[in-house]
This record gives C-alpha cells, structure tokens and sequence, in this order.
C-alpha cells in the first residue's frame, strides 16, 4: 500500500529562514513518501514572490546527504551517494517567471525504477533557485537556493538499522543537577529513520537498585539517512532533594521497522557518581 506523509517538522525552520532569506516561500518543505518498485507518483510544489520585484525561479533536482541534521546539496556530475535519487525525480517546467505577491506552481513526478541498487531509500531536493538579473549578481545564486525534500522508501521489509557508540553520561559544567547523556549515533540500515520510528527510556536507580525516575532519550525530531552519523543528546533534571551519590543509568532503546518484523532493540547500564 502506498504511503504518502507530507510533513513540515524538523527541517521546516532551515528552509523557512531561507526562503525568508530569498524572498521566496515554498510549499511542501519535506515528503516523506512510501513509493514501490516501478510506482510513480505525482504532485505540485508551490512557490511564492515574497519580495516587491518579479523573479525568474529556476528548478533542479539533486541528491541530498545529512550533515549534523542539515542538508548538502550534491553536485549532479560529482553525485557518488549510492542511495541518491538524483534520477527519480523530475520537475516541470524548468523555470517560471514569479510576479511580486504572487504564487507559480512547479509539478513533479518521481518514478521508482522496477530494479534498485542497492535496495534501500533514496533521497533527492527540488531545489529552486532566483536567476541572477546580472552577471554581477551570480554571486548570490548559491545562498539564494530553497528546496522541498524527499524522502523515498521503497517498501518492503527494508528497514533502518542503528549503531550506538560513544554513549556518555557527565554532569553539565555550568549546571551541575543537569545530566547529560550523550551517545554518538550511525543509521548502518538501508532507508531513512525518522525519529517517530525510535522510542526510547532512560531509567533512573540508587545505589541500592531502587527506582528514582524516568525519561525520554529521544525528546526531539531527528532524520537519519542510511550512513548518516549524528551526536544525540538529552537531559536530565535531577531533583533538588537528591544528595550526592552513585546512580545507574538504564537506557532503552527500541528502533521499528515494517510490519511482521521484529524491532531493534539497545540496552545499555552504567554506574554514574553525582556530586552536587
């Protein structure tokens, strides 16, 4: 069954400050599409002239990476990521001519070839930019770039798959009742994690093994594409009336996958001295 999410979490406040930032405003920032072997699929982006002169609105599409929850637009000729959808999509028409005030509308088909390799998810950016008025002005054609992006799972029982290293548990320096856990986090799968996909606990003991409190390791919206490596972290507000002492930690992590699979599941337990 095909799946289609157009969300607007997360990414939104990137894109957001630059179309602010070109005058433009976009519509959808991010789809997140379940699309199977040989299926299309079709749909309208919507751009508007925030500004107070016309503009020539030109589109492309080009794969995407995420560096530390940010985009990176890849160059079509130098495009290398095996889980790049560069070729799936197709925008029409080319460019647009957008009247102050007013809204053009771009459409867009994504084809999922009958044979993917490797199977997995790809990931592509309608990316539009304003043509310079003036060779003088070509210049700024790179920080005048806004993108809608995709996120395309071919179905199936592909699933996301994480490797938790480097996880840390330390006092803030500045305040010291924060806690701070810390683990550094590697999407090994072959599709994309959102992090509604994720949900994990963090369980508070004495020394003596008695509860104390819980709470949320993922408490914020995270996208991970297949190789993807990101540093997460949440905290803790430890209660005013607890003294100093040893407390162990029990997080619990469970990652889903499709339905009929089983989820993957991290634990991990460790003793921590807090000095207040």
């Amino acid at each position: 069954m095909r799946k289609l999410i157009v969300v607007v979490v997360g990414l939104a406040a990137l894109v957001g400050v630059l179309a602010t930032a070109t005058g433009i405003s976009l519509s959808p920032l991010l789809t997140d599409i379940v699309l199977p072997l040989g299926a299309t699929y079709s749909d309208a982006i919507y751009i508007t002239n925030t500004g107070d002169k016309p503009m020539v609105v030109s589109a492309q599409a080009v794969g995407y990476i995420m560096e530390d929850g940010v985009p990176r637009f890849l160059d079509p000729a130098k495009d290398t990521y095996p889980y790049s959808g560069k070729d799936l999509l197709t925008i029409e028409p080319a460019e647009l001519t957008v009247q102050p005030g007013e809204g053009v509308t771009f459409t867009y088909r994504l084809s999922m070839p009958e044979d993917l390799t490797p199977y997995g998810g790809r990931y592509v950016a309608a990316v539009f930019w304003v043509k310079p008025e003036a060779e003088s002005e070509a210049q700024v054609m790179v920080s005048a770039r806004v993108a809608s992006l995709f996120l395309i799972n071919p179905g199936g029982d592909v699933a996301p798959h994480l490797k938790f290293e480097n996880l840390k548990i330390y006092q803030s320096p500045i305040h010291p009742r924060t806690v701070v856990l810390e683990a550094q986090i590697t999407n090994d799968g072959k599709v994309h994690l959102n992090s509604d996909q994720v949900a994990g606990r963090v369980f508070v003991t004495d020394e003596d093994g008695y509860f104390l409190d819980e709470f949320n390791f993922c408490a914020h919206h995270i996208i991970l594409l297949p190789g993807n490596v990101r540093v997460w972290q949440t905290t803790w507000e430890v209660p005013e009336d607890l003294p100093s002492g040893v407390y162990q930690f029990h997080l619990d992590i469970l990652v889903f996958g499709p339905a009929g699979t089983e989820p993957q599941r991290y634990l991990f337990s460790a003793p921590v001295e807090l000095n207040f």
